[in-house]
């Protein structure tokens, strides 16, 4: 008798893999998040300036905090 099939079905062994892969996958999109969060930031940022609601003082000044 083959070890793979000793408790009569592979299913819990593709279903451990489908949530180990799952974790690890969201554990990428979590840690990717987390490590460019400041981009979406900078990005608002520069709209706001392009479409005139702050000037370039203000633009400046903001922009210097993101980067602590």
């Amino acid at each position: 008798m083959n070890s793979m099939f000793a408790y009569g079905s592979i299913w819990p062994m593709i279903c451990m893999l489908i949530l180990w892969l799952g974790l690890m996958i969201l554990g990428y999109f979590l840690i990717r998040n987390f490590i460019h969060g400041g981009n979406r930031s900078k990005r608002i940022l520069r709209e706001r300036f392009a479409r005139g609601e702050i000037d370039n003082e203000e633009f400046e000044r903001l922009k210097s905090h993101l980067k602590d």
